[in-house]
Order: structure tokens, then C-alpha cells, then sequence
């Protein structure tokens, strides 16, 4: 069989997909193969009292359409929760609440196989036509005339040595292996963002003793949260920075960089420094912060501990650590050039469009190839950041409207 179109991935981003497909009519045959066993969302972030950072509303496909039945408020009706999500009074749902939202949105879907991974991209020549060919970690093969990327971005490794070390794990491992370490562990949180400073609330919580949080940052930064700012979340914006030279995107991104990265909540601010307080009032030292550090070496000679240096005094100093947690992001095409290019892509990155180590990626979230190339049609949906701004940052914000806009282009190309 030939799909119209196969996505990878079944996260928000291709669920919302699904939904615009299922609410357009589209008639195309569609296939959606997803690695896990469900549609999981953040698994490993879901934090205890932990919340979006988006209004609810922006949700799959409210944005697109407000009658949608997909919408987070006919999931909270059909749940039984409408009137207790009122009475909490917040502006963010918790984190568990739209995870749950998720996966009952994707379980309305038949036309998604989970538990397939896909190991290998390439472009085929098939009775005349140019299509993809997918090959699954079981050894199956699909075909369609376009593909679109929902996988999510690629893990940022910072270049440290020995950060390959088997007591080093990523933001997203965190749930599935804190567990393993004693309350006297000695745990490193590497990073200055919102996730930095709720995996070490989240340690207190745990009643782990021995929390470093080390940043190249004088402080944690308030996230700019104001409405004038937040205005970076509106299609508008989009397609303004779309239309902007890389460099201009560049310096526009140095003055939103505040909405979304490296910036933290005031109110998760104020409870680590409500906590830190209380330590003092009670004689403890839970939390230490190593601000304007660096980390130059994990596990040096061998030791379980951390090579840690003042960027300003330059003075370096052996810090001991059973475990440490990268809450260092994810990596962005574009910015983050071939590095950022999804892993499955990567012998295909020679067949398209770049400048400046930039991919180049059209308003409608296709992506171009470069002269000569006949690759079939190829989108990326959630990691075209560095072309469409910040509303294309792993964020819910304008997860309907990038969808509606991949099937428009899918439907006007077919």
C-alpha cells in the first residue's frame, strides 16, 4: 500500500495532525507509527504539582476550531472534572492533567501503530513515482508520497568530558532513574531554566540531602511573562519572523529569548527560595548553588565527581556527585545547524536546502531540498523553531494552527 501521507511521531504536535485531517475530511490515506506504547507526553517530567506553562486553550485544536470535540475542555467534561478544574482557580493546568489529555485524545485515533519505531528513512523510486520508504524496528517497510516529522527535538548533550558516563542522564530520564539513588546521594542539576529548578524542588520533595545546582549564570532569571511579550505566541509573529534573514531572526531572538528559555516561573522561584530559607531557619544545607560555574569534566580519574570552574575567577575545584542531571534543553535545526536535523534525517542532509547552516523550511512548514534534489515532500511539525520563532519552541502555543497549515500545503500539493 501507498500512504498519501505517514507521520513519525504521535506526540501533540502530529495529534493535532490527526485531528485537523479527521475535522478537514481529508480523504488521503494516513499512517501515524509511534516508538512508544502510547502517545506520551513528557513521561519523564511529570513532576508532582508541576504545570503547563501555556493557557489551556491553546490547546490541539481550540485555536482552529472552538467546537472541536477534541478540545481540553470537552476532555475535562468528559471526564467528570469541568466544575473541581474551575474551582482550582489557575491559570496553567497541572503538568499530569494535559498528559492525561493527551492520551485521551490519541486513543480516539485507529490509524496510528504504536510500538513501531522507525529505523530508516530514505527516498525510492517505486513504479515511476518518487516516494519515502520507512523501515520499522521490525523489520516492516511503508510507502508514502509525503512525511511529516512529529518526532520532537533532539536531545541537547552538552560537549563535556565524560558526559557519556553511566551517572549522567538527560531532564527527560529523570522519573525512570531517580529512584534508584539513596536520600544521601550526592545529585548535580546542571542548568538555570524552569525544568533545572523543578527537578531540584522536586528532589527536596524527595528528600534527597545533597542538591548542587551549578549555572554559568550570576541567578536564575523571572521568565517574562507579560502580555506584550507573550505576543510572540500569536500567528502574527510567525509569519513576521518568517519572513525575516536569518540574522534578523537571530538578534529578534536575543530579545524574546526571556518568554521560553533559560528563565524561570516566579512563583517555582519563590518556592526554592522559600525552601533554601527554611533550611536556614532550621540549621540545614540541602541546596547548594554554584552560580557562574562550569562544568569541564565529569568523573575525573575515574572518581565519581564533577571538575567545576569559576567563568570569572577561573579557579577550578573537585565537586563530588553520585548523579548528574542535564536540564539542558533540547536542539533546534537551524540554530543548532545538521546537529539539530532529526537522527533518522541524516544521511538525507546533503539532499536539502541549507544557508548558513540554516535548513531552509517554507511558511507552510515544508521543507525545501536543494537544486536538483527530487525528494518527495518532506515537513517538519515542532522543530522549526529557528525559521517560524518561538511559537515552534516544543510549546503547545500554535500547535493547531502548524498543523492546519501542513495539511493545507499537503492537500494543495497532492
Amino acid at each position: 500500500m501507498i500512504y498519501d501521507t505517514i507521520g513519525i511521531g504521535f506526540g501533540p504536535s502530529n495529534l493535532a495532525l490527526a485531528i485537523a485531517m479527521e475535522e478537514s475530511g481529508y480523504a488521503g490515506k494516513v499512517l501515524f507509527l509511534e516508538k512508544n506504547k502510547g502517545a506520551y507526553w513528557q513521561a519523564g517530567m511529570m513532576l508532582r504539582g508541576s504545570n503547563i506553562q501555556n493557557n489551556p486553550l491553546r490547546d490541539l485544536i481550540t485555536p482552529v476550531n472552538p467546537r472541536s470535540k477534541y478540545t481540553f475542555v470537552n476532555y475535562l467534561h468528559q471526564s467528570g472534572r469541568f466544575f473541581h478544574f474551575l474551582n482550582l482557580g489557575v491559570l496553567h493546568p497541572l503538568r499530569q492533567d494535559y498528559y492525561d489529555y493527551i492520551l485521551w485524545a490519541a486513543k480516539q485515533f485507529n490509524n496510528v501503530k504504536y510500538e513501531a519505531g522507525v529505523t530508516r528513512v530514505e527516498a525510492a523510486e517505486v513504479e515511476g513515482k518518487r516516494l519515502w520508504r520507512l523501515t520499522s524496528s521490525q523489520g516492516s517497510q511503508h510507502l508514502a508520497r509525503s512525511l511529516v516529522m512529529g518526532t520532537g527535538r533532539n536531545l541537547n548533550i552538552p560537549p563535556i568530558k565524560g558526559v557519556g558516563s553511566d551517572n549522567v542522564i538527560h531532564l527527560v530520564d529523570y522519573l525512570r532513574h531517580i529512584d534508584k539513588y539513596e536520600k544521601n546521594a550526592r545529585i548535580a542539576v546542571l542548568g538555570a531554566s524552569q525544568s533545572a529548578v523543578e527537578i531540584v524542588l522536586d528532589l527536596l520533595g524527595k528528600g534527597y540531602q545533597n542538591i548542587t545546582s551549578i549555572h554559568r549564570s550570576f541567578s536564575y532569571s523571572l521568565k517574562d511573562t507579560s502580555a506584550f511579550s507573550d505576543e510572540v505566541y500569536f500567528p502574527e509573529f510567525t509569519d513576521y519572523y518568517h519572513e525575516l534573514p536569518h540574522r534578523k531572526r537571530t538578534l529578534l531572538d536575543e530579545q524574546v529569548r526571556r518568554t521560553n528559555y533559560s528563565s524561570v516561573d516566579h512563583d517555582v522561584l519563590e518556592a526554592l527560595y522559600l525552601a533554601m530559607y527554611e533550611d536556614k531557619v532550621t540549621h540545614r544545607n540541602r541546596v547548594t548553588i554554584r552560580r557562574n560555574h562550569v562544568v569541564d569534566e565529569i568523573n575525573p580519574g575515574g572518581k565519581k565527581a564533577l571538575l567545576i570552574r569559576d567563568i570569572y575567577k577561573g579557579s577550578s575545584e573537585e565537586l563530588p556527585c553520585d548523579l548528574m542531571i542535564l536540564a539542558t534543553g533540547f536542539l533546534d535545526v537551524g540554530r543548532n545547524g545538521r546537529e539539530g536535523l532529526p537522527h533518522l534525517l541524516k544521511d538525507l542532509a546533503d539532499e536539502l536546502s541549507w544557508d548558513d547552516n540554516y535548513l531552509n523550511v517554507e511558511r507552510s512548514y515544508r521543507v525545501r531540498e536543494r537544486a536538483g534534489s527530487s525528494l518527495p515532500d518532506l515537513y517538519f511539525n515542532g522543530l522549526c523553531e529557528s525559521s517560524h520563532g518561538l511559537g515552534d519552541a516544543g510549546s503547545f502555543s500554535l500547535v493547531s494552527l502548524r498543523a492546519r497549515d501542513i495539511l493545507n500545503s499537503i492537500m494543495q500539493r497532492r
